[in-house]
């Protein structure tokens, strides 16, 4: 399958399952205000985190060696359900242990916050592993159709529950979190099913497994720093500014995120068929430039969007508890379009297993953003937040830039003079 074939297929597939995930995001943001969504969404953040370190992100490895397929599929699949069930065994321990010697969670019960962990940690862990290896196998259509249909009945349920009006939420929540476990299971089973992997249940000889968890552990580095660098801030508003505005700065940095969609979708494509061998780099390179390119006169035309229409859009669709959101978005923007480039080049790096480089330009950018955050988000608040990321993502960004120019013959110019053979090229994309 052509490089362009794959782009088109994940385009059309996890753009479907992003479109329902945002469609949930304004259902719960608009049941539980900004004071409440925001704290949802900030324990899912740190449950993310706990993910990264427990998991050691072991699905980056599965990825590189089934799509250079240097290890047998079915033995990775099965090998992944092990792990995940191993690394929440160790959240619920260690949440045990936490809970028993600083007890320092008052929001909610301790059984609540355990399921919450627990769903949370062993439904995104088995998700990363297989949606990773189906598109280690180039199948963008399968996982992302099962997760959107998914994601579709929490919609559905979501405002017939809203609709009750009744002032327990609880039973909302607990939906949000059992359907991370639920994904999990669902692309697990599909991906065996198709796979046949029932037939022989076996696990990776040792050496493969010493192998996986050698890749997995040089680029845990770079997987909690770039966690770090994207996430520490929410932190910092947590601490300096009430509720209200912590719902609304995330909310701003998750519409960041759902904008790096296609990046993201993009980037998918590009570690795999990088690692694979079977593109020239000449060529790789030649499509990032022109991806940049596209990126950069659709960041343009968003901009000016919102500068003209944010301040109404944001609590019309979010509600009304969201109207700080429009400045920090503004201010965040320009550093979505740097992250948007940047994940493109992150996948490169990765593909060619260069992970260094983009832990390098990651550290940079965490040091950057820890020192602005300590200074200004306690004068500034989110405004300031906003501010310290674009410039840490921007930092981040140009760093991998230079490497690729030492390499390449590029400039940063490039970026903003669009031609004609891009919209050919994006045009057919949208033809495949």
């Amino acid at each position: 399958m052509s490089f362009q074939k794959q782009i088109a297929q994940s385009l059309v597939w996890r753009g479907l399952y992003f479109v329902t995930v945002l469609l949930m995001n304004i259902f719960l943001s608009r049941y539980f205000e900004a004071g409440n969504a925001g704290w949802i969404f900030y324990v899912s953040n740190n449950f993310s985190f706990i993910v990264i370190i427990a998991g050691l992100t072991i699905e980056n490895s599965v990825t590189y060696y089934s799509s250079k397929k240097e290890m047998n599929d079915s033995e990775l699949a099965w090998f992944s359900i092990a792990w995940s069930f191993f690394v929440t065994l160790i959240v619920f321990a260690g949440l045990a242990v936490y809970f028993t010697l600083f007890k320092k969670d008052e929001l909610i019960n301790h059984s609540d916050y355990f399921y919450y962990a627990i769903c949370y940690v062993g439904g995104i862990q088995m998700t990363n592993f297989f949606t990773a290896l189906f598109y280690a196998n180039k199948n963008f259509y399968l996982p992302n159709f099962i997760m959107a249909v998914l994601n579709i009945i929490v919609i559905i349920i979501i405002p017939k529950q809203a609709g009750t009006y009744n002032t327990d939420t609880s039973f909302i929540i607990k939906l949000y979190f059992t359907f991370f476990v639920i994904t999990g299971f669902a692309l697990a089973a599909a991906f065996i099913m198709q796979k046949q992997s029932w037939k022989t249940l076996s696990l990776p000889v040792f050496a493969h497994i010493r192998l996986l968890i050698r890749y997995a552990v040089l680029s845990l580095a770079a997987n909690v720093i770039f966690f770090l660098v994207y996430r520490v801030d929410y932190w910092f508003v947590e601490k300096y500014c009430n509720a209200t505005e912590l719902g609304n700065y995330i909310q701003v940095s998750k519409l960041g995120q759902m904008l790096l969609v296609i990046p993201t979708i993009i980037s998918s494509v590009v570690f795999p068929h990088t690692a694979s061998g079977v593109s020239a780099l000449i060529e790789m390179k030649d499509n990032i430039m022109r991806i940049g390119r596209i990126t950069t006169m659709l960041f343009s035309i968003l901009f000016l969007v919102m500068i003209l229409s944010g301040k109404w859009v944001f609590p019309f669709v979010f509600g009304q508890t969201f109207k700080l959101m429009y400045v920090p978005f503004l201010l965040l923007l320009p550093g979505i379009w740097a992250l948007s480039n940047l994940y493109i080049l992150s996948a490169y790096f990765g593909g060619i297993n260069k992970v260094k480089i983009n832990v390098q330009g990651a550290s940079v950018a965490l040091l950057v953003i820890l020192t602005g955050d300590i200074l200004f988000i306690p004068h500034y608040g989110i405004f300031a937040a906003a501010i310290v990321s674009t410039a840490g993502y921007t930092i981040n960004f140009l760093y991998s830039f230079f490497i690729l120019q030492k390499e390449h013959t590029v400039s940063f110019g490039q970026y903003w003079s669009i031609n004609k053979e891009d919209i050919q090229w994006l045009k057919n994309i949208i033809q495949k």
